[in-house]
């Protein structure tokens, strides 16, 4: 994923250690206040890591700091689609991401953690808004 609209907002956090990250990737905090990546199922993202992470890095299992664009509520990003079909009907609707948290998945809608706002049907990408808030229960209970 990459910014489209709105200014960087650069912060640093401290990644997980021994912890894979790809550059792009929507992250969250942990319970630990370590930064880790976003998977299918994860909640609460503050915003896209700026790094890549590997296993053969000399800081792998070292739990030093990164930077993450983080976030606004009005800020676009542009993404890839993991699955799912590109297509108009996909604006205005919330979908998940893929398993490693870099892309979207336009198939899925159990944890919505973006929410589509344009689609770039001969690229294969969407516009989206990271849903900071996927996690509140809206019931109102």
């Amino acid at each position: 994923m990459k910014r489209q609209t709105g200014a960087p907002n650069i912060q640093y956090f401290k990644k997980k250690v021994s912890t894979v990250f790809t550059n792009g990737g929507l992250v969250s905090i942990d319970t630990n206040g370590f930064l880790v990546p976003a998977t299918a199922s994860s909640i609460n993202h503050i915003g896209l890591i700026l790094q890549t992470i590997t296993a053969t890095d000399t800081d792998y299992a070292v739990a030093s700091y990164v930077m993450v664009d983080v976030a606004r509520a009005t800020d676009v990003f542009i993404s890839e689609v993991s699955a799912g079909t590109v297509a108009q009907t996909a604006v205005g609707a919330y979908y998940d991401l893929n398993s490693t948290g870099d892309k979207v998945d336009l198939s899925a809608t159990t944890t919505k953690q973006v929410f589509v706002v344009e689609v770039l049907v001969a690229q294969s990408q969407v516009l989206l808004i990271v849903n900071s808030t996927a996690g509140v229960d809206e019931s109102g209970a």
